[in-house]
């Protein structure tokens, strides 16, 4: 074990005292303008044990050596060399640098004495001096500048310490004269430069309950037996007249005789924990007034379950007076169910395993209705004996209800109450497993509303939901028990047949939903009749799953309103293959434009007047990457149902108009130009804008456009249908119905859209000279269009004898394979290029 002396060092080994460290000689530096005598005093240093850094003869010389070397003495002699002698170098190395000086000079007469007092030196030497003079006035020089820099360093280390102290200090004379404060003092009573001032002028503490003022006076103060350690309150009158709330000392400085020096003062600011503890009391005040006031139910419990205090919020929710609740058992008023486990919750709370505990209970009010309730639970922190839970009580019971309607919400659709997606695969899947089980089977039936669209567009979303709502009662009405009615979304639902035995008795179901749905049924003022169109999948059959089942059967309806409508299609394989080309088809449309694979390509219309071309149709083809040119009959249907068709509409009306801007520059004859419309692109309005957009850029006159809608494009008879179309007429540009015969428009009808021509559909055309049934109608379309003062084109003109009739019926205008195939641009202009004339333009084309 080692063992210290009261030095420090080790005496475990120690067997003589240990030799003191040796001393490290002190550096000096001498200032002697005489070379001999500084040589001689360099020698005489060297023997005493000094360190001499350097023998300088000038006073600039002794500053820079001084600022290089720091020497601990400078020897400095008083007359030197150059402009500045011993005592200017002296008095600028202590200004600057603290470097003690002892001067060894000739001189002691009583001026250059005086004068080099004033550079503050550490001693003076006249020449000649012993050695003896020399060694103890270098020794009495170093020891005091050692002394001096230790009082230095306290008085840096005092200060630092002040400034560190966050409480006001100050000390004064016997008199009561500040004579020293910290930056704290100066900040809290606002006041700079302290010292010198009285400090009862500047430190005025008064009784916080009487108001008296203490007498800062350190005579008085200390005869009164005032100053103590002990820390008191009092009122600090601010700078601004503001009483700042502080604790204070006050302390007596007595020198070593035990005389009265002075007073030392530190103020506390309490200003932070005044403001506290008013926060503090106003907070319990709030709390208290919270408590009673609060809008839900809150109460304090003892460790018993008994209420020990309750807020009026309470009451009413109970129903009973704070008199009765007090004291009283709180399963009293509880389901007894739920007090088992409100206790298991509160002995939680107890026991420590939960800092705070949420559940549900119910309570019973005055009238015997059950009460909901979220219950929050705390422990009070407070040494409450018995043990005390703050309980929050919030009526949930209007949630609790809405819980259960969002909870029917989520498993059935909004609108019509039916089984919602969610619902609708949960109980498929489960009948799926209930027929694996038996070995049964099921169909599912995916419906859709046919042109339910129109009803919207027509009548408006409010008529059309109401049109929704019908339909659904209608398919619950007519399915079985056992049979499950969803709704998909929009016009689209699903019902599903359970334990079917084979295709007939789905068909007859299937019969009965379409019977039933197409009963009109009033709206408003208007009465509306719908038709439905049916996809069928079976279980097992077709799939396994839900989803798969699901697929199919919307493939089956895809395949019902491709052929028509209004009818039933059951699933079959191949038309997975026809669904996925659709899937393909639909995401290469999404692309097709941005890498330039659409085209546009023109058939000519010829003018049976002069058989000269006098228009062109602009026909949209799809030059698929991988599937070769598409004609549109392959991709419309897709890209009518995509979010692409408003920008490839657009982008074909640009290009078919460029492209008549460019034919008809410098014509003599110009063409006039048919673009193809969908519903959709005119029922939304864009149309106008597309048109007019199109117009202007490419220049061509507005009597060269022709916008063709189909007419079996279900255009409604409304402000909307007439405004666009009002609107496109006020552009310049002429409208045409399209495949007209195909749909059901009456001459009323017509005659209110107010088209400028009619396009006779080929399937009325084709075998019209030999069919008496299609000459009849084709005659009374053109009667129909002369009477309207409308031009007429037929469509599909393919052999001379059809031409022929129609010549001879008086039809304006033909088109047909008969004088030539869509064609690309190039081609067009090369067919008109060989001048095709009259009777003959169309021989081999």
């Amino acid at each position: 074990m080692r063992r210290l002396d009261r030095h420090g060092n080790d005496m475990t080994t120690m067997t003589e005292p240990a030799a003191a460290a040796p001393r490290v000689p002190p550096t000096l530096l001498v200032v002697e303008d005489e070379s001999v005598v500084a040589m001689d005093l360099d020698g005489q240093l060297h023997d005493m044990g000094y360190r001499v850094c350097g023998c300088v003869d000038n006073g600039r010389a002794a500053i820079e050596r001084a600022r290089s070397d720091r020497p601990d003495l400078i020897l400095m002699d008083i007359v030197l060399k150059g402009e500045i002698d011993g005592v200017a170098a002296a008095a600028q190395i202590a200004r600057e640098l603290h470097i003690p000086v002892l001067f060894l000079t000739a001189y002691s007469d009583d001026q250059t004495v005086e004068r080099a007092a004033g550079a503050w030196p550490y001693g003076y030497l006249t020449k000649p001096f012993q050695n003896r003079e020399l060694r103890a006035g270098i020794e009495v020089a170093l020891r005091k500048a050692d002394v001096e820099r230790k009082l230095r360093e306290s008085e840096r280390w005092l200060a630092a310490v002040l400034r560190g102290v966050g409480d006001a200090v100050i000390a004064t004379d016997a008199v009561g004269r500040v004579g020293l404060a910290n930056p704290a003092a100066e900040r809290l009573l606002g006041l700079d430069g302290l010292e010198g001032r009285l400090a009862a002028e500047v430190v005025r503490l008064r009784d916080p309950v009487g108001g008296a003022v203490l007498a800062l006076v350190p005579d008085t103060l200390h005869a009164t037996r005032q100053c103590a350690p002990a820390c008191r309150a009092a009122l600090l009158d601010g700078h601004d007249g503001a009483a700042i709330p502080v604790d204070y000392t006050i302390g007596t400085i007595s020198d070593d005789a035990g005389r009265l020096g002075g007073l030392a003062i530190v103020l506390h600011d309490v200003r932070e924990r005044v403001a506290a503890q008013e926060r503090l009391a106003r907070s319990e005040h709030r709390f208290r007034g919270a408590f009673d006031n609060a809008p839900l139910g809150l109460a304090l419990i003892d460790d018993g379950n008994r209420f020990v205090r309750v807020n009026r919020a309470l009451c009413r929710l109970l129903g009973v007076d704070a008199g009765r609740l007090v004291g009283a058992d709180q399963a009293a008023f509880g389901d007894a169910s739920d007090n088992a486990i409100e206790k298991e919750f509160l002995r939680d709370l107890v026991q420590g395993r939960s800092e705070a505990v949420q559940y549900e209970r119910r309570y019973h009010g005055r009238d015997g209705q059950v009460i909901w309730a979220l219950v929050s639970a705390s422990l009070l922190p407070a040494n409450a004996d018995p043990e005390q839970f703050l309980v929050q009580i919030n009526d949930v019971t209007e949630r609790k209800r809405a819980e259960h309607a969002l909870e029917h919400l989520a498993h059935h659709d909004a609108l019509t109450g039916v089984a919602n997606r969610t619902l609708l695969n949960e109980e498929v899947e489960h009948e799926i497993a209930v027929a694996r089980r038996q070995k049964s089977r099921l169909a599912v039936v995916f419906l859709d509303l046919d042109y339910f669209k129109h009803v919207n567009d027509s009548l408006g979303h409010e008529a059309g939901d109401m049109v929704l709502k019908e339909i659904s009662a209608r398919l619950t009405r007519t399915v079985r028990t056992i049979d499950i009615v969803g709704r998909m979304g929009g016009d689209e639902f699903v019902v599903v047949l359970c334990g079917v035995t084979d295709t007939r008795g789905v068909l007859a179901l299937t019969d009965k939903l379409r019977t039933e749905c197409a009963k009109p049924m009033t709206v408003g003022a208007h009465e509306v009749r719908l038709a439905v169109s049916m996809g069928v999948s079976l279980f097992p059959d077709d799939a396994q799953d839900f989803r798969t089942l699901l697929r199919f059967a919307d493939s089956a309806l895809y395949q019902a309103k491709g052929e028509g409508r209004n009818n039933v299609q059951f699933y079959r394989p191949e038309l997975t293959a026809q669904m996925e080309m659709r899937t393909r088809l639909g995401a290469g449309l999404r692309v097709a434009l941005e890498r330039n694979e659409l085209e546009m390509h023109y058939q000519p219309i010829v003018a049976l007047d002069d058989d000269l071309p006098a228009a062109a149709e602009a026909l949209i083809r799809w030059r698929h990457p991988e599937l070769g040119l598409l004609l549109p009959g392959v991709f419309l249907p897709v890209l009518e149902e995509s979010s692409m068709g408003e920008a490839i509409g657009a982008w074909a009306m640009l290009e078919a108009c460029r492209q008549a801007a460019r034919w008809n520059a410098g014509n003599a004859r110009p063409l006039r130009m048919g673009v193809n419309v969908t519903a959709a692109q005119f029922k939304s309005g864009a149309i106008v804008g597309t048109v007019e957009n199109a117009l202007r850029e490419t220049g061509l006159a507005s009597d060269r456009l022709c916008i063709e809608i189909t007419e079996h494009s279900q255009l409604t008879d409304d402000a909307h249908t007439r405004a666009m179309l009002a609107a496109l007429k006020s552009l310049g540009v002429l409208v045409a119905i399209d495949d007209f015969g195909t749909g059901y428009s009456s001459l009323g009808y017509i005659s209110r859209l107010r088209p400028d021509e009619l396009k006779i559909d080929k399937s009325l055309v084709t075998d019209v000279d030999s069919d008496p049934e299609r000459a009849g109608l084709v005659t009374a379309a053109l009667a129909m269009a002369r009477s309207l003062n409308l031009e007429v084109v037929s469509e599909g003109v393919e052999t001379e004898a059809e031409l022929a009739f129609l010549r001879a019926h008086g039809c304006d205008m033909v088109q047909g394979f008969l004088y030539a195939r869509p064609a690309t641009a190039a081609e067009f202009e090369h067919w008109m290029a060989r001048g095709a004339p009259p009777g003959g333009m169309h021989a081999g084309a």
